[in-house]
């Protein structure tokens, strides 16, 4: 009867322990190399998903579809002359005046105040007192 050398045993051990490795990270890498491949396919599907959605915002979009869409359903009418008052014909709020009187401390100051009258008259086009 022959007996194994110790040598041998252990390289043997070691040449098992590097296959069954070898194995185990051949199948781990076959596993992410599905993943990925899943991955991908999500992403262009996605992509093309995104396009259909693009072109479908377009095609809602389109100026004249808009205005005929307004023109059915909010029943606007033009503009009159009498519609346009000045800045001093638009009376205050109800509230506004009697909570400027409790709390003096929530008027702004008078430099504030007059650039906002500067910005007021700028935009109105008027001079503000």
């Amino acid at each position: 009867m022959s007996m194994i050398r110790p040598g041998t045993l252990v390289w043997f051990c070691i040449v098992v322990a590097v296959g069954y490795a070898m194995f185990q990270v051949k199948y781990e890498v076959m596993q992410q190399e599905q993943t990925l491949a899943s991955i991908n396919r999500q992403i262009t599907d996605d992509r093309e998903q995104i396009q259909v959605l693009d072109a479908e915002w377009s095609y809602l979009t389109r100026p004249n579809r808009i205005e005929q869409l307004a023109g059915r359903f909010l029943k606007l009418s033009g503009m009159s002359a009498a519609q346009i008052v000045s800045l001093g014909d638009v009376p205050l709020r109800a509230g506004a005046s009697a909570a400027l009187a409790a709390d003096p401390a929530s008027t702004p100051s008078a430099p504030a105040a007059a650039a906002a009258g500067t910005r007021l008259a700028a935009v109105t086009g008027g001079a503000q007192p």
